[in-house]
């Protein structure tokens, strides 16, 4: 992707307009004393790209502008975003846009934040595609990420530069906090649209068969409830002798509606409960006889193995006959003996296994048995007289409301729910998504080899950790230092340290994707005042830096600068920076990539004396 920002122009409100020019593939610096609203430029350009709340402040800036704007250039093509002014601090829905980046002389409504925010969105790749993976408190699974959550990674604002623990703005916000999380591995490059779409498809199939397997077990439950339901109100209608004791299980229901529409007692006197357990025992004990002959024929086989290896030497003295000494009888027993051997084969041999046979009779009369228990639930063991007509149709009125809530086209498909199970299962398995492991692990070694690049160059200012390595703690994605040669990770102390370790990642992180040619986060960075560290506060604050302190923020431009010739040169990329700062351009003296965009001093400012002076008179 190709960005960076042209101008940042405010519409005064008495027709004036101010203007800021930036240039691309440099460091584009505006220094100056406190107060003069270099920390707010960075407000104005987070509120021109549709900011939900804004610290402009009031006094001196917002009472004075009409309008706010920026000119960008992306991917060759030239926008202006303007937006109307704060009201009491309330931030305004009033847009102006130009696609050919035109500024007005005013600027007035003709677009609204969705629009603008939609098309540059495409031009940054983010389209219904590029969705939040995983859900959170906040952000809901599978909703379009938005551009500004990509920003997070643009900006290292005078809220963190020195913080030990937070590398990255606005984490004191929830879903900003909970995006960074979320959108970390799309925005380094470690994942990617396509697979991100293959894990919210195998999420989305497996939330789908988890609902069918609750819904499947809630249906096999109902099932059962209402099998015994209707078994229960079979019986009782068998033992009055509503319906016929040879009523089968399919047949229930309709006999029973019958009898309610047409309450006629069955007149049948046959036991069909003892017909029943007669037979339940003649099954079983047909099945113990089964079990036993398997049984005795497993005794038999074994026994007659046995019979069969202890004649077996015989074959061997046969074979070694003609080494033997013979006795008279030797050739009467050997024969003998083998006879016996061939007549054990021959009745193996003429024998036929019932193994098989014989379990498959057990399992048949099992079988059997389960049908029978199945009829004695709903067969009663004797057949018993209403005392009257009325408790005769209290129980069908009864039966009938019971029956209202069994219609049988409306009992749960249990096989079409596991088909669909089935169905699933199988897109699960065709379904490709690629394990991101190796990359992250990849990504983590790429950064930490560059970030090391950038501690080599800045070498002594580091002090006692000049020579310790950097590791990328990814789960808290922050920097940390090891100490060479152990395993020990170092507690970085001074807000110097500090400044400089977010220099490393965010300069890193933006290398990174420069390499991997990630087009998420557009390539600029905007940093408030490295050298914050040196200059102290209240009582306590320097007009002027110490010799030591110099060199430490001329070593921080020199990073700056060289990350810029890395970008530029040697990856033939683009990327520009935009720094706010109190020291005097001297500090960066030399430097090839670093450009004064003003000085905000001797009354100039975002708003320049001379105007207020105007104003007042």
């Amino acid at each position: 992707m190709n960005f960076y920002f042209h101008k940042l122009v405010l519409w005064l409100d008495n027709n004036e307009k101010r203007e800021l020019l930036f240039k691309p593939n440099k460091v584009n610096v505006i220094t100056g004393g406190s107060n003069t609203g270099k920390s707010a430029i960075l407000q104005i350009i987070n509120y021109c790209l549709f900011a939900s709340s804004s610290k402009i402040s009031e006094s001196i800036i917002n009472e004075n502008v009409l309008w706010y704007g920026i000119s960008i250039r992306i991917n060759n093509k030239n926008y202006t975003i303007c937006r109307k002014c704060l009201q009491k601090g309330i931030v305004s829905q009033d847009y102006y846009f130009s696609s050919s980046g035109e500024n007005p002389n005013t600027p007035t409504v003709n677009s609204d934040e969705k629009t603008i925010k939609s098309l540059l969105e495409t031009e940054f790749g983010i389209d219904h595609n590029v969705t939040i993976p995983f859900g959170s408190k906040v952000l809901r699974s599978g909703s379009k990420i938005s551009l500004r959550y990509f920003l997070i990674f643009t900006t290292i604002s005078e809220d963190i530069i020195t913080n030990s623990s937070v590398y990255f703005d606005k984490q004191t916000e929830i879903r900003y906090r909970e995006a960074l999380l979320r959108i970390f591995d799309l925005a380094v490059g470690i994942d990617d649209i396509e697979n991100i779409l293959a894990k919210e498809k195998k999420y989305k199939i497996e939330s789908d068969i988890k609902t069918l397997e609750r819904k499947e077990k809630k249906t096999r439950s109902g099932t059962m409830d209402f099998t015994r339901e209707i078994n229960e109100i079979s019986r009782q209608a068998k033992e009055f002798g509503l319906i016929s004791p040879d009523c089968m299980a399919d047949e229930v229901i309709s006999a029973i509606r019958e009898v309610i529409n047409s309450p006629i007692l069955q007149d049948d006197s046959s036991d069909k409960y003892s017909t029943l357990r007669r037979e339940e025992y003649r099954q079983n004990r047909i099945i113990r006889n089964l079990k036993n002959l398997k049984q005795n024929y497993d005794v038999y086989k074994s026994k007659l193995k046995n019979i069969e290896d202890s004649i077996l030497p015989i074959s061997f003295l046969h074979k070694k006959k003609d080494e033997l000494i013979k006795t008279s009888i030797y050739e009467e027993i050997v024969s003998a003996l083998e006879d016996d051997l061939r007549a054990i084969k021959t009745d193996i041999k003429s024998r036929t296994p019932i193994d098989t046979n014989v379990h498959d009779l057990i399992h048949e009369h099992e079988q059997q048995i389960g049908l029978i228990r199945a009829e004695l639930l709903v067969t009663p063991e004797k057949v018993i007289s209403f005392n009257n007509d009325k408790e005769k149709y209290i129980f069908l009125g009864e039966i009938k409301e019971k029956l209202k809530n069994y219609v049988e086209e409306s009992q749960p498909g249990i096989y079409n729910v596991q088909s669909s199970i089935d169905d699933l299962n199988k897109d699960l398995d065709l379904l490709h998504v690629k394990d991101i492991s190796e990359s992250k692990s990849m990504f983590i070694k790429l950064l930490e080899e560059i970030i090391q690049e950038y501690i080599i160059v800045a070498g002594t200012v580091l002090e006692n950790y000049e020579k310790y390595h950097p590791v990328f703690d990814y789960t808290k994605k922050v920097l940390l230092l090891r100490k060479p040669l152990t395993d020990y990770i170092e507690n970085v102390g001074s807000s110097s340290n500090h400044m400089f370790m977010h220099l490393f990642l965010f300069l890193g992180l933006h290398e990174v994707m420069q390499r991997k040619k990630v087009q998420f986060v557009p390539p600029y960075l905007i940093i408030d005042q490295p050298s914050r560290p040196y200059w102290g506060d209240g009582e306590n604050r320097k007009e002027k830096l110490e010799h030591g302190d110099e060199a430490k923020v001329r070593k921080a431009f020199e990073l700056l600068d060289i990350f810029v010739e890395r970008i530029t040169n040697d990856l033939k990329g683009s990327c520009q920076l935009i720094v706010f700062e109190h020291v005097p351009p001297s500090t960066w003296d030399g430097l090839d990539h670093v450009y004064l965009v003003e000085e905000f001093t001797n009354g100039n400012a975002l708003i320049p004396s001379s105007y207020l002076d105007k104003k007042l008179s």
